[in-house]
């Protein structure tokens, strides 16, 4: 469909467009298994191509559905200047589409990468809008992560909700290099403000036990884990593969959120690594030293 649809409108515009009418009203299937989000994203601005991306983004929103619950999810995407190009449409489509597969109160909704984070709402009737409404938020070069748990206590406090509607994960998109040392190059982006030291694994240890006081005094047992998913080519870890409530990731494929389609046991990110390649088709693997 990808290559073939402008041919398709071209050669054999009626048969197309009903095709694509049935579609719609649920009587023929339109294929997305293999497209990734981006993709779907940036075939809206190609003319033609819009009505097609509508169809196969709510196929892949379906698809993932059915597959299980992103129970209580809530995405961080990263605009900013430096995602420009392919790592900012994958942030937005990514952050786009755990906000179609979450639930209420958190269902359409994001939270800017910024000093002082803020809940938006992903406003529009029509994926197109959507995207444009994400692309456009504010933004910022440095997050502070207790400010981030602190919005979500302020939103749970405000809505009353319960243990079971709490936050379970939040995704953070972005091309961030998670810089553990001292005395190393960073990259030019870290000049305009951005703090590695947030990501360093002392820090983190640090912010994780007084986001857990925090939860606590408020009424909840449980954190939010957080996953950091790197949209860079970099091999970059922000904390060690021991660390608690972090699970780290990459790449473009929507099929990685299948990790965390079900609640399990706390994260760290040997126990990620390891439910990425457990499935039947690694079996056959050997290792040849």
């Amino acid at each position: 469909m990808k290559n073939y649809k402008n041919s398709f409108l071209k050669y054999d515009q009626e048969r197309f467009e009903e095709y694509l009418g049935n579609v719609k009203k649920g009587n023929s299937k339109i294929a997305a298994g293999a497209l990734l989000p981006h993709l779907i994203i940036k075939s809206l601005k190609k003319g033609t191509g819009g009505e097609v991306a509508v169809l196969q983004w709510q196929r892949m929103v379906d698809d993932l559905s059915a597959k299980g619950k992103l129970k209580n999810c809530l995405a961080i995407s990263d605009v900013s200047g430096s995602m420009m190009g392919t790592p900012m449409e994958v942030s937005i489509a990514l952050g786009l589409l755990v906000s179609d597969l979450s639930e209420e109160p958190w269902k359409g909704k994001v939270i800017t990468l910024s000093r002082n984070p803020k809940l938006q709402i992903i406003k529009g009737d029509n994926l197109g809008a959507k995207v444009e409404s994400i692309d456009r938020m504010g933004w910022d070069m440095n997050t502070d992560f207790q400010k981030v748990f602190d919005k979500i206590l302020e939103v749970a406090k405000e809505h009353n909700l319960t243990e079971d509607q709490m936050i379970k994960r939040l995704f953070v998109f972005s091309d961030m290099e998670f810089d553990q040392a001292s005395g190393v190059a960073l990259p030019p982006h870290y000049a305009l403000g951005f703090s590695p030291k947030k990501f360093s694994p002392v820090n983190w240890e640090t912010d994780y036990q007084a986001i857990t006081r925090k939860f606590h005094e408020s009424g909840y047992s449980s954190v939010p884990e957080i996953v950091f998913w790197n949209l860079k080519n970099s091999a970059a870890t922000p904390v060690p593969s021991h660390q608690k409530g972090v699970a780290m990731v990459s790449g473009f494929s929507k099929n990685l959120l299948k990790l965390f389609l079900e609640e399990g046991g706390l994260m760290d990110p040997v126990s990620t690594m390891e439910s990425a390649i457990k499935g039947k088709e690694y079996d056959a693997l050997v290792v040849v030293d």
